[in-house]
């Protein structure tokens, strides 16, 4: 992609998301995007109100608790297609049992024709993969499970 295609791209990605939009089409001769929010295919309802917050308590360490190891989701940032490898033909960057570095790169989402690289936050075991591969995400869904490890 082109930079001025790219940043053209960038500028209506933020207009759709400062404007909190469900659904939005530019085409021009050079330029065509629609984006479109899982909101939109969402029957319209009035929202619950959202319960009262639990009072806030100390997180917990990061060692083991009891009933096994303290586990965090490395989560999607946004809508797209979740790929395990980086091309079809390559091994996955990540299996169950693997120790993921902090940094390290275990999937990618596909967005608009842009493959973005997700990393981990943390250092842990794989232990599960909820996400399909070559299949949508949405944002904020888990992606790659990880069990912190004991230095």
């Amino acid at each position: 992609m082109d930079p001025e295609a790219r940043s053209r791209l960038e500028t209506v990605l933020r207009f759709f998301q400062e404007h909190n939009l469900d659904e939005l089409v530019i085409e021009e001769s050079d330029f065509k995007v629609r984006l479109r929010s899982s909101r939109a295919a969402l029957p319209q309802a009035p929202a619950p109100a959202p319960p009262d917050p639990p009072p806030s308590a100390p997180a917990p360490p990061r060692e083991k608790r009891e009933g096994g190891p303290r586990t965090v989701a490395v989560r999607s940032p946004l809508i797209g297609v979740f790929y395990r490898a980086p091309s079809p033909d390559a091994d996955p960057f990540v299996e169950i049992g693997d120790l993921v570095e902090e940094g390290q790169t275990v999937c990618i989402v596909e967005a608009m024709k842009v493959f973005n690289e997700i990393k981990a936050e943390w250092r842990g075991r794989v232990v599960a993969i909820p996400a399909e591969d070559g299949k949508l995400v949405q944002a904020g869904e888990p992606l790659v499970v990880l069990a912190f490890v004991n230095d």
